[in-house]
């Protein structure tokens, strides 16, 4: 079985096409690039992989299944925009993500974490855009997942 499969995938907004049929295969142990200009639709296919979006028509299938709970435990997302709640400290947003993620793996994060000569009793508001976008992409990275998805994961570079 694939990990990510797309059959004849369409997605619309406002009677404008974004996706048109897209059929694509994922196989596990592969890193895949989606490459394009802005507007081109690779925002709208990720979506549609992580089930923040509805398909027009086609399916997006992870593991098998159409996205839901079930594919939530198995990617990893990284999004285009912070999501940090920049109250908290590096070490809250390690507690919070090892409490919501049965697959955080807090060894491995503490270790990304002192490559970057970070703290982790650092207020994330006290961290540039940067650092904190390099946080975010520790947390995501930490997580012992089949799939990791990230969206723009260098526009801060």
């Amino acid at each position: 079985m694939e990990l990510v499969e797309c059959k004849e995938l369409c997605k619309e907004f406002d009677k404008k096409e974004i996706l048109k049929n897209i059929n694509l295969i994922i196989p596990r142990g592969k890193i895949i690039g989606l490459l394009g200009k802005n507007g081109m639709g690779k925002t709208t296919l990720i979506k549609l992989m992580n089930d923040l979006l509805t398909p027009t028509s086609g399916e997006v299938l992870i593991n098998g299944k159409k996205p839901g709970i079930e594919s939530k435990k198995v990617i990893s997302y990284l999004p285009e925009r912070t999501y940090l709640d920049k109250t908290m400290t590096i070490k809250q947003a390690f507690h919070y993500f090892e409490e919501f993620y049965d697959n955080f793996n807090i060894e491995r994060a503490t270790k990304l974490l002192k490559d970057l000569d970070l703290e982790l009793d650092k207020k994330i508001s006290q961290m540039s855009k940067g650092m904190q976008e390099k946080l975010q992409l520790i947390l995501v990275m930490s997580r012992e997942a089949e799939l990791y998805i990230l969206d723009e994961p260098l526009r801060g570079s």
